[in-house]
């Protein structure tokens, strides 16, 4: 009797021990299933996206700003990082929707600027892209150069960043233009009458995450 007690109870434990190695395994085949399904997906809302500039005048740099209202969007969806999602970003816009606020701004922009400039179409496209830092494609006035641009998400968007050199894309000459139509505006309280090569420009991407 002693032996059959003693061999039943040695049966029990071996399944009870068992039973408990089988429950750890299935439970971490769950936590892993869970994990997998935490990973996240990101994509562009096409709808939310603004492009704005901020140009220079006067001796001592004043700021005009102003915002793009036609453009064209495209990039990957449901991608696993903001780096993929960056690096097939690209971007079409009309110049002619140029928007200062001021209308009569805007003509003197497309008329005097732009089209002296040989760009109805700005097109910039994200080849670069990590830790904040990028390469974007930037094609103005028949010339397409490299511009370096930082990127930061924050509050589901993503905001990119850059300083453009319009000598680079070889703007004197539409920049002369504007500044003649706009000369004695482009004056400052120095008398000098100037505009600067330099343009800021910052393109946000509300991102949807599921």
């Amino acid at each position: 009797m002693k032996r059959l007690f003693k061999k039943t109870t040695y049966l029990v434990l071996i399944l009870l021990i068992s039973s408990c190695n089988t429950s750890k395994k299935e439970q971490k085949i769950i936590d892993q299933s869970e994990a997998v399904k935490e990973d996240k997906l990101y994509t562009i809302d096409t709808e939310g996206v603004l492009v704005s500039w901020t140009a220079y005048k006067f001796t001592d740099k004043l700021g005009v700003s102003g915002k793009f209202d036609d453009f064209k969007f495209s990039g990957t969806n449901n991608a696993a990082t903001i780096e993929s999602l960056l690096k097939q970003a690209k971007i079409e816009i009309q110049t002619a929707s140029v928007n200062s606020n001021l209308e009569i701004r805007d003509t003197k922009l497309v008329d005097s600027f732009f089209k002296v400039f040989n760009t109805d179409t700005i097109v910039g496209a994200v080849v670069e892209a990590d830790q904040g830092k990028g390469i974007f494609n930037l094609k103005m006035n028949n010339r397409t150069h490299p511009l370096e641009c930082a990127y930061l998400f924050k509050n589901d968007t993503i905001t990119l960043s850059a300083k453009i050199d319009l000598n680079i894309w070889q703007g004197e000459k539409a920049m002369q233009s504007l500044n003649k139509v706009c000369y004695d505006l482009h004056t400052g309280t120095d008398g000098i009458s100037k505009l600067w090569p330099d343009v800021d420009v910052q393109i946000k991407l509300p991102v949807n995450t599921k």
